[in-house]
């Protein structure tokens, strides 16, 4: 049996530069994985059996509309192995949120049915099929504070990056990523060069809020994702922001303390949930794998 934790990431800022001529965005981001994070548990089956994935802490399919499970066929397909499995995923991650949580348990399932066939891949094979299964899948192959172009797979990692705390606000409602895109590229009239977006952190962390030009588009839909903003500013958050195409509402505080309380203080729209957890700075992203760093939830 093997075990996984998925991690979910934030997006920091989001500036579309262009559209490319197969209908997807050049873009650059900040991606910052969090502590906040998914687990699962993979065990080979006996012959014939197929696949077999159980999720829990969420209403999403267990057949091959579950990204997990399109992985494990992928892998099991690439390593010549039979795809005969038992796969549990315990959701920690909220589903549909900007948070990358269906990417993730992508990524660790590649990274899981390796190691439990102990038949590694080839690097370039492990990112080739990382993309094929979405954008975001290729990050989560390697987890650390990067700078993310391309449509986010071409990634570089980003030093001095110290640890920062969080606190989510996730509502319960979907953005379609692919509307969220047409909608904001609408509003593009000319390509743009690349920006300064890398340079959002330093040694201090996020100290501004960062630009995303998906907000627009998802705020004039969803009012209560600038609501959100401004109630984090309320209590004490130092920068805030919309995590890619949203709806999860992020804000920065100055230590776990202070995000723990304001987890619990702010005051956020109905039905809304309040998350506070870290991200790993750059020294500390390699280990990540191998603990929680607490996790509040309300």
């Amino acid at each position: 049996m093997i075990e996984r934790r998925a991690p979910a990431k934030l997006n920091l800022g989001l500036e579309i530069l262009r559209r490319r001529a197969d209908g997807y965005h050049e873009i650059e981001t900040i991606f910052l994985p969090l502590g906040l994070a998914d687990r699962l548990e993979f065990r080979r089956a006996p012959a014939d059996s197929g696949i077999r994935l159980r999720v829990a802490g969420g209403a999403l399919p267990e057949g091959r509309e579950n990204l997990v499970f399109r992985a494990a066929e992928r892998a099991c397909a690439e390593l010549g192995v039979a795809a005969d499995l038992e796969i549990a995923l315990e959701k920690s991650v909220p589903i549909a949120a900007g948070l990358g949580g269906g990417s993730s348990d992508a990524a660790a399932t590649l990274l899981a049915l390796e190691a439990l066939f102990e038949k590694p891949m080839l690097t370039s094979t492990r990112q080739r099929i990382a993309l094929e299964l979405g954008a975001d899948v290729p990050f989560f192959l390697d987890p650390r504070p990067a700078l993310g172009r391309g449509v986010g797979e071409r990634l570089e990692a980003l030093s001095g990056v110290p640890e920062m705390f969080w606190v989510l606000v996730a509502f319960p409602f979907p953005i379609s990523t692919a509307e969220a895109y047409q909608e904001a590229g609408l509003e593009l009239t000319l390509p743009r060069g690349p920006t300064s977006i890398g340079a959002l952190l330093g040694p201090s962390g996020l100290l501004v809020s960062p630009r995303n030009d998906l907000e627009a588009s998802a705020v004039r839909r969803h009012p209560e994702i600038r609501a959100a903003r401004r109630a984090l500013e309320s209590v004490g958050a130092l920068a805030t922001g919309m995590t890619g195409s949203g709806p999860t509402v992020f804000g920065r505080f100055a230590n776990e303390q202070a995000a723990r309380q304001a987890a619990e203080r702010v005051e956020v729209p109905a039905g809304a949930r309040t998350i506070a957890t870290s991200s790993p700075g750059s020294a500390s992203a390699e280990s990540m794998g191998e603990s929680d760093w607490g996790v509040a939830k309300r």
